[in-house]
């Protein structure tokens, strides 16, 4: 009978795999606690897989709009940096919304780009606020309200159970 396991089906049989029929045989402590980590990782993949096109998705549009919401604070701000962020808003935050599409290649190519973009614009942002710019300080906090929940949701979705093994 040919059947069509999920992935998450495959994952769950390696997981099983290694606790029947590898880790009973395993006497080196180093890797009973090898085999444990690979479980926990392929646990922290079986729960990142439903939820990450869902994700890159939400966070591509919001990434957009973050870009977009930073250079609108820096309204008045003449400078390099402040010029850097505002052409950002203007090519990457101007990228149109996105459904979750069937190929999801071009999503994650752009969400890539957007991740850089608000990275180099945290760099930016701390030139424009050592140089005594102010709005600077609302602009990183625009950025701050994006990153924490995108942070907090990434990791939320790769924790299992009580942390790490041997951390929990």
């Amino acid at each position: 009978m040919n059947t069509v396991p999920t992935v998450d089906d495959l994952l769950e049989g390696f997981i099983i795999a290694l606790s029947n029929e590898i880790m009973p045989f395993l006497n080196n402590p180093k890797a009973v606690a090898t085999a444990a980590m690979m479980q926990s990782l392929l646990q922290e993949v079986r729960q990142v897989l439903p939820i990450f096109d869902k994700t890159i998705a939400e966070e591509h549009n919001q990434m957009t709009q973050t870009l977009r919401d930073v250079a609108a604070k820096l309204d008045g701000i003449a400078g390099a940096e402040a010029d850097r962020i505002r052409d950002r808003a203007a090519t990457l935050g101007a990228l149109v919304d996105v459904a979750i599409p069937v190929d999801q290649q071009p999503i994650r190519d752009a969400h890539q780009k957007l991740g850089y973009a608000l990275q180099d614009t945290i760099s930016d942002l701390d030139v424009l606020q050592r140089a005594g710019e102010t709005k600077a300080d609302e602009a990183l906090n625009r950025l701050r309200q994006f990153l924490t929940p995108a942070i907090i949701n990434h990791v939320t979705a790769i924790s299992v159970g009580g942390g790490m093994v041997g951390r929990g």
